[in-house]
């Protein structure tokens, strides 16, 4: 079919009706009536000469074509989207917007302090809406749901969930990691690798399928650690310390941040660990776009804000 036999207002129904599964939803997600998106599941119905949503028990399920039209059809959405948005010139002074970024509780507490001083300045009527990482997020950034992910660089740590050919990435900076323990710990210089394994250690666990580099490292090491506490965060692990004789091996950037307040010692780690590099994701259908060719800008001088002293 040509495409100016083909009513493409019905595009956004069909990505509204592949996403929710459910006419009510899609409906209220579009603000058209109930009666109103009926009838585009019709007429789709008829081009198609698929059912696209069959009812399955007490939900409605999509069927083998509908799914292969998901990500298709959501990515023509976004690019038409992308080409009516997209202004000649960005100008951060007056720009008004919302950048969705998703990162780690680490780079939360490392980089974004830094990029919102620079946004403050430049654009200071961007709003930036911060959620947590997550094994969603790289699909989330392929779905348009997201302007830009911040991550480590090494996607093995992440098991199934990786990033489509069309993501770009662009470094950003590197840590390492080292012990840090409560100012009584009775380690006073260094961390023996005898001291080390013979400690309590928390950990940090972030879930099915995603590993740290703590965990790889020790497993690299063939070091069998004694898990004492496990948290979902390196801050969590961090403020656990206090009063305890536990040893968390974190990055040193976080270490030096947390560690004067809350009254702890930062160690080097006997154990090679190996280098945290994170990088800043985006999908490529914004790689001309003068917005996110400002903010990546943004991103890379916050980097070089981190280690100066506020």
């Amino acid at each position: 079919m040509q495409l100016s036999h083909f009513d493409l207002n019905l595009l956004r129904s069909l990505d509204a009706l592949l996403a929710e599964r459910n006419v009510t939803r899609a409906s209220e997600r579009l603000f058209v009536t109930q009666q109103a998106m009926s009838g585009a599941l019709r007429r789709l119905r008829e081009h198609f000469e698929n059912e696209l949503l069959v009812r399955v028990g007490r939900h409605m399920e999509l069927t083998s074509l509908a799914r292969s039209l998901v990500q298709p059809v959501r990515e023509a959405l976004l690019k038409v989207e992308s080409a009516l948005n997209t202004q000649p010139t960005f100008d951060p002074r007056t720009a008004r917007g919302t950048v969705r970024v998703a990162m780690s509780d680490y780079t939360s507490l490392i980089l974004l302090p830094r990029l919102m001083q620079i946004l403050a300045a430049e654009a200071p009527h961007l709003i930036v809406r911060l959620e947590a990482y997550g094994d969603t997020s790289f699909q989330r950034l392929d779905s348009g749901d997201l302007d830009f992910c911040v991550t480590v660089s090494d996607r093995s740590l992440y098991s199934d969930y990786v990033p489509s050919g069309e993501i770009r990435a662009q470094d950003l900076f590197q840590d390492d990691f080292v012990c840090v323990v409560d100012r009584c710990y009775p380690v006073t210089q260094k961390m023996s690798l005898k001291a080390y394994r013979s400690a309590q250690h928390n950990v940090v666990r972030f879930g099915r399928g995603i590993r740290t580099l703590v965990e790889r490292g020790w497993e690299q090491s063939g070091f069998d650690a004694q898990i004492a506490a496990t948290a979902p965060s390196f801050a969590t692990l961090i403020f656990m310390l206090p009063g305890t004789q536990l040893v968390a091996t974190a990055q040193r950037r976080l270490a030096k941040t947390l560690a004067a307040p809350l009254r702890l010692r930062v160690l080097e780690c006997p154990v090679a660990i190996g280098v945290l590099r994170e990088e800043l994701l985006w999908h490529s259908r914004h790689d001309e776009d003068p917005s996110h060719l400002y903010l990546r800008e943004a991103f890379r001088k916050a980097t070089e804000l981190l280690d100066t002293v506020h």
